[in-house]
């Protein structure tokens, strides 16, 4: 073969490779994890699940779990990300087929305003990078994000509803859309407590921010499940706030959907037995309400700051409340 011949031959090559990187299909958006052996409609709180959580969770039927992505943790100085935390809870939920709910929130302490991680971002446009960051690196993998938890209860939040809703609540909406439009914001995720002002709360976010969320949230614990639903639709008594639902409506946000992310009960306080009863009257009354979207237990393992919430035991031993709770969610067809 002559010199000429073999270089129109390399030319050629070259030409064929490059055509061909140019008209190559983009890379795929990794599918969204599902299982046959999981509900979407039903889901639990397991802040950094381990691999044998994960295991627990498919096994109960759980296809949803609500967990800490926070910022004090996610990154706890400037720019160094530790990926390392929440890189395997991701690829676990992935595995097991298992979608995700992060919670966001918390500044570390160089970004907080205050002594601790529970006051408002002191530079709005750090809070706007973590937020991209993380929301591009998981994009596609994990979908619905929860802009800070609780951010009516002083316990997490020491910041007024209009900090709430000017620093962490729009400016993260914006920072998590522009990194990933198909994403979905939930929220607010309030404490329905009477002390910490739910309804009015509510009523200030949704009229004021209601267009950045996606989904609306919410948190109730009561005696009985009985209680827990009034406390969504009423009837209110004259001396309570208009029910969540009604707020909600009045707002103009009823079209949504709505999301109860976490109700539950102590075995401790009301027993194993009752523990058990009540998460499966609230699953079943739940089911029944064609606006409540998804509900969230409240908790798979007992932690040692609220210990009895589990379904397990700290060591992870499944209470009675486990066992019952698979057993009814096994027996309702997936939607």
């Amino acid at each position: 073969m002559n010199q000429r011949v073999s270089t129109l031959m390399v030319v050629a090559l070259v030409l064929a490779v490059i055509i061909s990187s140019a008209t190559a299909p983009a890379a795929q958006e990794r599918p969204y994890p599902s299982s046959a052996e999981v509900n979407p409609y039903f889901g639990i709180n397991a802040h950094i699940p381990s691999a044998d959580d994960f295991d627990a969770i498919e096994k109960a039927g759980f296809g949803f779990v609500r967990v800490d992505f926070t910022w004090d943790r996610m990154e706890p100085r400037r720019g160094q990300f530790r990926w390392d935390i929440m890189d395997p809870v991701v690829e676990e939920a992935e595995a097991h087929g298992i979608r995700l709910v992060a919670i966001l929130g918390f500044c570390p302490p160089w970004a907080s305003s205050g002594p601790s991680a529970f006051y408002p971002p002191r530079d709005v446009r750090d809070w706007k990078e973590f937020i991209s960051a993380l929301v591009e690196r998981y994009r596609g993998r994990v979908r619905h994000w929860i802009l800070w938890n609780e951010p009516n209860s002083s316990t997490f939040f020491r910041g007024s509803t209009e900090q709430y809703i000017r620093q962490v609540l729009i400016p993260g909406a914006e920072a998590a859309k522009d990194a990933d439009p198909d994403c979905k914001i939930v929220g607010p995720d309030l404490a329905h407590l009477s002390g910490a002002h739910w309804d009015s709360w509510l009523d200030k976010i949704l009229a004021e921010a209601g267009s950045y969320l996606d989904i609306i949230s919410h948190h109730c614990y009561k005696d009985k499940p009985a209680e827990v639903f009034r406390m969504l639709e009423g009837p209110s008594r004259p001396w309570e706030p208009q029910p969540v639902q009604a707020i909600i409506e009045r707002r103009g946000q009823g079209a949504k959907p709505f999301w109860l992310t976490e109700v539950g009960w102590r075995s401790d306080r009301v027993g194993p037995a009752n523990q058990s009863g009540y998460l499966i009257s609230t699953l079943r009354s739940a089911r029944q309400r064609g606006w409540i979207s998804k509900v969230f237990l409240y908790e798979l393992r007992d932690s040692p700051q609220e210990p009895g919430f589990g379904l397990m035991t700290y060591a992870g031993k499944p209470k009675r409340a486990y066992t019952d709770v698979r057993g009814f969610i096994r027996s309702v067809t997936p939607p």
